[in-house]
């Protein structure tokens, strides 16, 4: 009777043991997150990768009563701020902030970008999209996208500006040029802004810009816009038709951006974080700036729906990485 009881006091003791260690478990994991949280932006400071994440993350803190501090490391197109992350302790108190470089298109770009974008992240939210626009100078005569393409089909002569080789703008205007079976000539330069002043003095034929980049200089009737790369108009210039409704397949290739943690993430962490980014997407500061800035929020509200968003757009994109003939680096 003695062993036995000793043998049974045993057994509660363990039992015991095991409940708080449970009972700590869930009390740690219900407290998350427990201190502030880092969110990598891997481009420089003031540009609009960081002034839309440096919004997000203000409301993000709001969300989850914890200070969100915006780190800033760029270099490499990108790749050294994911990498960053890519490599940080999956616990909940990394993110990253990225645009389509880093999430999309370097995996095709660059042979070894320091991560693999497909598995070395836990895809928290999708952000929205700032879509493409063409413009071209001021004084071209066409004003709609069917005529322009009519007056230099087969052309030779005809040219198109980019911020770089592998830029979304560079990209989008090689696809198009490939779907329509024409040969233009892609004019590479450092920067959307020296782009941009070549289009304005007749230097190029036509550009891919941003939404928000290209209103102003559209306002200031330096360039003007003959259609949307999207499948909706942008409300920063409502007047502009889709490629879609002037009869040109659109092209549906903007400038992307979503949240991600490390792989490895827990699913308690992932869910409050994915609730907590959704509540901060969705908040009327939020979505007021991104109003403005042309970001548009698309249909995207699940990390599971932003997981397969990014696999098909990796693979989409590297389909005209190939086309444009670019070589990893």
């Amino acid at each position: 009777m003695i062993q036995h009881s000793v043998w049974k006091g045993a057994v509660l003791a363990a039992a015991l043991a095991v409940a708080q260690l449970v009972g700590a478990g869930t009390a740690v994991a219900d407290t998350y997150p427990a201190r502030p949280l880092k969110m990598i932006v891997p481009f420089t400071p003031g540009g609009p990768t960081d002034a839309l994440a440096r919004i997000f993350a203000n409301e993000l803190q709001k969300q989850l009563d914890q200070t969100v501090v915006v780190e800033n490391k760029p270099g490499a197109a990108g790749n050294l701020g994911a990498a960053i992350v890519a490599r940080a302790e999956p616990d909940g108190y990394t993110l990253l902030f990225a645009s389509s470089g880093p999430m999309l298109i370097n995996a095709s770009l660059f042979k070894d970008p320091g991560f693999d974008a497909r598995t070395d992240f836990t895809p928290i939210a999708y952000i929205g999209e700032i879509p493409n626009v063409l413009v071209v100078n001021s004084a071209t005569k066409e004003n709609d996208l069917p005529s322009f393409f009519k007056s230099i089909k087969g052309r030779s002569d005809i040219s198109y500006g980019s911020s770089g080789n592998g830029s979304t703008n560079h990209l989008i205007a090689e696809k198009l040029r490939h779907d329509l079976d024409e040969k233009w000539v892609h004019v590479p330069y450092k920067g959307t802004a020296p782009a941009l002043t070549d289009l304005m003095g007749g230097q190029t034929s036509f550009m891919f810009v941003d939404v928000l980049t290209a209103a102003s200089q559209i306002k200031g009737g330096r360039i003007k816009a003959l259609g949307i790369a999207s499948s909706e108009r942008s409300p920063v210039m409502p007047d502009v038709e889709t490629f879609d409704e002037q009869g040109i397949p659109s092209l549906n290739r903007g400038v992307a951006f979503g949240v991600s943690a490390p792989a490895g993430l827990t699913m308690h962490e992932k869910d409050v974080l994915a609730a907590a980014a959704r509540e901060a997407i969705d908040s009327p500061s939020m979505q007021a700036y991104m109003k403005l800035q042309g970001v548009q929020p698309g249909s995207i509200k699940t990390p599971e729906a932003f997981a397969n968003y990014i696999d098909e757009q990796i693979v989409s994109w590297g389909k005209v990485v190939q086309l444009a003939n670019i070589e990893p680096n």
